[in-house]
């Protein structure tokens, strides 16, 4: 006795006293689609395996004992080996005394909505010695230097602006690619001065962490009250220095080298009600160790 190989039948045989039509067998092919199972050769359809092996024959024909040919197995030497990827050099780290790039800010409306309310802004009522100096953007008098006390203060009240190689101020259109021709511009609005007496300054230290995703660092210091028109948030490449005015004239000061390369013109600061936010985006798509500064 022989075994039969014709799919679906799987009987064994006497090769001797076999008939042409004793086999029951299917002469298609199996057909696996959209989770039915079924033979090409009938329309029975299921989708249950073992119902599938079940499914008796719709051609009838002789038992066959030549079992069929295996496919040849896939030479291992003939598979390419997988491209080797290799990982994107370092850039060369820029010098630490680049020119510092004031960052460009935004406040949030809870802030806005706190300064109405205290009017800190707003510090002509208070007693100012002769070593204060301006704090308005694009000003920086000295009170010694200003004997008229109605003198006029020539500021940018908008934020900086670093886009495709330009620099200028949201608030007036005057753009210029040279760092120091940018410092330089005369402000555009007209006010009075915003007196800070530097030696009046009380400085504290104020909680700060920071995470990073695959394009930015992200940098936080926690802290109430905060003076947007006092604040300084500059940064180059490798370097990130603060100075944060809030509460009752405190002062927190932060300047660190950062661990990686970021792109001081693809950066930005907010100022919220109860914090300071630095986002700079990544010169190089990698992760920063676990501290951030050097």
């Amino acid at each position: 006795m022989v075994l039969c190989y014709n799919k679906g039948c799987g009987k064994e045989f006497d090769i001797q006293e076999s008939t042409d039509d004793e086999c029951v067998y299917h002469c298609g092919a199996p057909v696996f689609h959209d989770a039915y199972k079924s033979w090409s050769c009938c329309e029975k359809k299921t989708t249950d395996f073992t119902e599938f092996l079940n499914i008796k024959g719709c051609c009838k024909g002789k038992h066959n004992n030549i079992k069929p040919e295996e496919p040849a197995k896939t030479d291992k030497e003939a598979t390419p080996a997988p491209e080797t990827v290799k990982p994107p050099e370092r850039m060369e780290r820029p010098p630490v005394d680049e020119p510092m790039v004031p960052l460009p800010s935004t406040i949030s409306a809870s802030l806005r909505k706190l300064l109405n309310n205290l009017a800190v802004s707003d510090k002509s009522e208070e007693t100012v010695t002769k070593s204060a100096i301006c704090q308005r953007k694009g000003c920086g008098k000295a009170k010694v230097d200003v004997a008229d006390e109605d003198d006029t203060c020539e500021h940018h009240p908008g934020s900086p602006i670093f886009h495709e190689g330009m620099k200028y101020w949201s608030c007036c259109n005057k753009k210029t690619t040279d760092f120091n021709d940018f410092l330089k511009q005369k402000g555009c609005t007209n006010g009075t001065h915003l007196w800070g007496d530097p030696s009046l300054k009380k400085e504290v230290q104020c909680r700060y962490d920071w995470h990073q995703t695959g394009e930015s660092v992200n940098f936080t210091v926690y802290a109430k009250k905060v003076k947007p028109a006092l604040c300084t948030v500059t940064c180059n490449a490798v370097k990130l220095q603060l100075e944060i005015h809030f509460g009752d004239d405190q002062v927190f000061t932060f300047d660190k080298i950062l661990a990686g390369i970021v792109k001081p013109e693809n950066s930005k600061v907010t100022y919220s009600a109860t914090k300071v936010e630095v986002s700079m985006k990544k010169a190089e798509f990698i992760a920063w160790p676990s501290t951030f500064v050097l």
